[in-house]
């Protein structure tokens, strides 16, 4: 066999799989016997290293493969590394030997349940099983394999080879040597890779160092080597910007001229999360901007209001929203006190018939009295309904990014070098902050003014004819006709944007401009949420919009090269704030299915 070392210029320790029954596909086994575990079943005996902390060189390029996964899907496996780092294991289900397959399959199993949950690494975190076993591990028999532990919110797929020329390359390439008995038994060498978004090997775990613990800080390594984390590094000249309870998410944001009173506050928290406020009591604040999805949606282009009915535009965030001069994508509301009535009665988000209607049934409820009273001094009305709601979102505070400890903490290895020179296009010849504003000493990166990109010219001159393709699951993608679906579809809202508010011609499809702020954990983006990741919204500048006769004048193509516009990427993911997990986990304290259970 060809070595490592050779191959990749770094010395691996390997141990081959024996033959140990287990209790199960994926643990130790069911008596403890001769058999000695691996140290990945068991507590680390020594504190991992601190992410970050330490860096990971490019051993070598990951091989790409063609791939069927557990749902009959053919891929490869480049595509599977693209924009993730990812952890890929070489398994066949029926391996007995509790220190091979099994153990790797617990550990990423492990490594789910931790990161996958994880705002800042789940996004950014892809698993991949690639089982060699052509005869029995078929699709369904992977399947079947995957749900008795995959976790839901896991992104890991389960692969296999489509044929044995294709297995036999993929085999080649990362150096699995395979044997099989006559009892169909297989002997491997266990190895396990963890992979960048640029698809480099950066590591390779034996059965000695496959733990969860040490993998989850080499994942976060990865991810703020490549630029894709808000965190910075903690080795000396570097800050972490995530784990520090110190760190200052007020950093690069203007000061809080009014803070909210903590009792309004409580009040607010509570009618932010309770579906109650809605007409049939389903709906509630949080089921549009997820707490745990940086008060976005990453999910849908467009909002879903009650009972399912259709909202044309996209769920912004509410991060930083109290600084925010202009509300709404069309800017119809400058008070944050005032904007929250408008989700309230429309008849597509929560449906109430009236403000009176929402006073009532906030009165018919006995602990908002004693809310309402220890806030106000007063029962609830139209005035404090809105004052509380904004006192919550006012504490929404996300700043304190790598990128505001670089420029504004003057910590100049915060953020990596492409985002440094993503912030020299970013102010330069990218021209974007013409409309994303850049203070001396604060950024909201945005000028509070509207501008037609040609996105919603387009959209309102779109072919209602022809094919459409849409995503139905995640990497799962169909093309239909339109005209197959139109009878039984509701008819494409129109959108004017601006024009909507104001009836001025001149404001056609001219929509606010958004905060870049945590821009990376805010997908969709634009107006209808039509541009699904950082890259593409990248792209649609750099050609300078869609032309039409209102397109703004400060958009125009750019000369931007494949690396130029990685960098930009790069500027945009430093922009996430550490307080944005902190704002994930103390929505998961708040009983959002019935708060006030007590009434």
């Amino acid at each position: 066999m060809r070595s490592w070392r050779a191959r990749f210029g770094a010395p691996v320790l390997f141990v081959a799989c024996s033959s140990v029954p287990i209790a199960g596909a994926h643990g130790p086994p069911a008596s403890a016997g001769p058999v000695v575990l691996a140290p990945g079943y068991a507590a680390l005996e020594f504190a991992a290293p601190q992410a970050g902390s330490y860096s990971l060189p490019a051993i070598g390029a990951a091989a790409d493969a063609a791939v069927i996964d557990s749902r009959g899907k053919r891929g490869n496996l480049h595509d599977l590394f693209a924009d993730r780092v990812t952890l890929l294991s070489f398994i066949y289900t029926q391996c007995d030997d509790v220190n091979g397959c099994p153990l790797a399959t617990f550990v990423m199993g492990q490594i789910a349940k931790r990161l996958a949950a994880d705002a800042r690494i789940g996004p950014r975190l892809r698993l991949v099983s690639y089982s060699f076993d052509l005869e029995r591990d078929t699709p369904a028999a992977l399947e079947r394999y995957a749900a008795s532990f995959r976790p839901a919110q896991a992104d890991w797929h389960f692969v296999t080879a489509p044929d044995a020329e294709q297995l036999s390359a993929a085999l080649d390439a990362y150096q699995q040597n395979i044997t099989r008995s006559a009892g169909h038994a297989f002997a491997h060498i266990l190895r396990v890779f963890l992979i960048d978004p640029e698809r480099r090997i950066r590591n390779i775990y034996s059965t000695a160092f496959l733990h969860a613990d040490t993998v989850a800080a080499d994942i976060e390594t990865v991810l703020l080597q490549s630029g894709m984390l808000d965190t910075a590094a903690t080795a000396p000249g570097y800050t972490l910007a995530g784990a520090s309870a110190g760190a200052d998410p007020g950093l690069g944001l203007p000061p809080v001229a009014h803070p909210p009173h903590p009792n309004e506050v409580v009040l607010g928290e509570r009618l932010f999360f309770d579906r109650r406020l809605s007409l049939n009591g389903t709906l509630s604040c949080a089921m549009c901007h997820i707490p745990a999805q940086a008060f976005a949606a990453n999910e849908l282009a467009t909002a879903v209001g009650i009972e399912g009915r259709t909202v044309k535009r996209n769920a912004p965030t509410l991060l930083n929203v109290g600084w925010m001069e202009r509300l709404f994508h069309d800017a119809r509301e400058n008070r944050l006190e005032q904007q929250v009535w408008g989700p309230l009665l429309a008849t597509n988000e929560m449906a109430n018939p009236s403000i009176g209607f929402v006073i009532d049934t906030l009165e018919r409820l006995p602990s908002y009295g004693k809310l309402f009273r220890a806030a106000y001094d007063a029962g609830p009305s139209m005035e404090n309904i809105g004052r509380a709601l904004a006192a919550y979102q006012r504490t929404l505070v996300a700043g304190g990014s790598a990128f505001d400890q670089w420029f504004y903490a003057k910590n100049e290895r915060a953020v990596p070098a492409a985002a440094q020179r993503g912030f020299e296009i970013f102010r330069g010849r990218g021209g974007c902050s013409a409309c994303h504003l850049v203070g001396e000493r604060q950024a909201l990166f945005t000028d509070h003014e509207l501008h037609n990109t040609g996105l919603g010219f387009a959209s309102s001159m779109a072919d209602r004819h022809g094919q459409r393709v849409s995503e139905v699951a995640p990497g799962t993608t169909i093309t239909y006709e339109l005209g197959a679906v139109a009878p039984s579809a509701e008819p494409p809202p129109n959108d004017l944007g601006r024009y909507e508010v104001t009836q001025d011609p001149a404001d056609r499809w001219k929509y606010r401009t958004p905060s870049l702020r945590n821009v990376a954990l805010t997908r969709p983006y634009m107006h209808d949420g039509s541009l699904s990741t950082l890259e593409q919204v990248i792209d649609f500048y750099a050609a300078g919009g869609i032309a039409n006769e209102g397109l703004d004048p400060l958009i125009k193509p750019l000369d931007l090269s494949a690396r130029d516009r990685a960098d930009l990427v790069a500027l945009l993911r430093s922009l996430s704030s550490p307080a944005v997990a902190a704002f994930a986990a103390r929505a998961r304290e708040v009983d959002i299915g019935n708060p006030g259970s007590d009434d």
